[in-house]
């Protein structure tokens, strides 16, 4: 069974993650720094990111998840903006989903309160939603 996950991702071609890290006062969950390797192909990552995750292995209601991320951005959405101008950063809130095929299993629940609908447009926020199929019989 896969872990569904949301994040918000702050992502550019000449920042220092570290700066936001500490203007934010938020511990990322993960960064990637321009110029690191790509694993063993010889190519270099061509940006750098900031993220900060909420992950939870029941999958059934990914719009909590989502919830989790605003709620521990909200606050933030001055500083969030002031840092996209400064280094012209572009941002996302990523939904990654993993959903049994399995029929004798529920579907996962996922949609925008109001809030993260504001902190969405205040911020100038992207969305996506990846998903990935699996089934808990096999």
């Amino acid at each position: 069974m896969g872990i569904s996950y949301v994040y918000f991702a702050l992502s550019g071609n000449n920042f220092d993650p570290d700066i936001v890290t500490k203007k934010l006062g938020i511990i990322p969950t993960q960064v990637m720094k321009k110029g690191r390797p790509i694993g063993n192909s010889g190519k270099k990552l061509s940006f750098s990111s900031w993220e900060w995750r909420a992950e939870k292995i029941d999958n059934l209601f990914v719009n909590k998840l989502v919830e989790e991320v605003v709620n521990r951005l909200f606050e933030k959405i001055d500083l969030i903006n002031e840092l996209k101008k400064e280094f012209q950063l572009s941002s996302i809130l990523e939904v990654v989903l993993y959903i049994d095929a399995n029929e004798e299993i529920s579907t996962p629940v996922i949609g925008h309160d109001l809030k993260t609908i504001e902190f969405l447009y205040k911020t100038n926020t992207e969305t996506d939603v990846d998903i990935y199929r699996f089934n808990s019989r096999d």
